[in-house]
């Protein structure tokens, strides 16, 4: 029952603490139930809690089942057990260190690292990071990884005018220009 959670005594210092999670921290899980914590030390009973309006009780919208929830959470773990508890689920592919060798690739030039190619693309880079780490990421998530990160990727713009010859260039501008112009046209006088 939602009504039957009673809140254990606490200490000074979990006073202190919990204010001052409620005050600064930044992640909304435990901001939240350090206000229910607070709020139910204040004397509040769960309903009020959950029905306590957005701008009178700083809550960012609980149902009433939270609010056992998280006197549970504390009254078992003290203040580390507002913290979210470890989720099942595979553990995440990119880790530091791929992160870490990405920036070192991305800061140095391909041809030092024996590649034919100047610029990285997102294919070129997830291959040679696939290489070097053994994790094989999609493109797309490369791109998220880079955003994440602070790392701009733009598409790189190829350009073959370092391979023209530039008299032959000049040449044919100028003829290009002639052909726009049209055929010239001889006057021509009827007698």
């Amino acid at each position: 029952m939602p009504g039957r959670t009673a809140l254990r005594p606490i200490t000074e210092a979990e006073r202190a603490e919990l204010e001052r999670l409620v005050r600064s921290n930044s992640d909304a899980r435990i901001l939240r139930r350090a206000q229910i914590v607070r709020l139910r030390l204040l004397g509040h009973k769960h309903t009020e809690i959950a029905d306590l309006p957005v701008r009178q009780a700083g809550l960012l919208g609980v149902s009433p089942p939270t609010v056992p929830a998280a006197i549970r959470r504390f009254n078992e773990g003290g203040i580390g057990g507002l913290a979210d508890r470890p989720r099942s689920g595979r553990p995440p592919r990119v880790t530091a260190s791929y992160v870490e060798e990405m920036k070192q690739a991305i800061r140095t030039p391909p041809p030092e690292l024996g590649y034919a190619f100047s610029t990285w693309s997102l294919a070129r880079l997830r291959e040679h990071l696939g290489r070097k780490t053994d994790i094989w990421i999609s493109q797309m998530h490369l791109w998220r990884v880079m955003r994440k990160e602070g790392l701009v990727y733009r598409r790189p713009r190829h350009d073959l005018s370092h391979m023209r010859d530039p008299a032959e260039y000049e040449e044919k501008k100028a003829l290009l220009k002639r052909l726009k112009k049209g055929p010239r046209r001889r006057n021509q006088t009827s007698s």
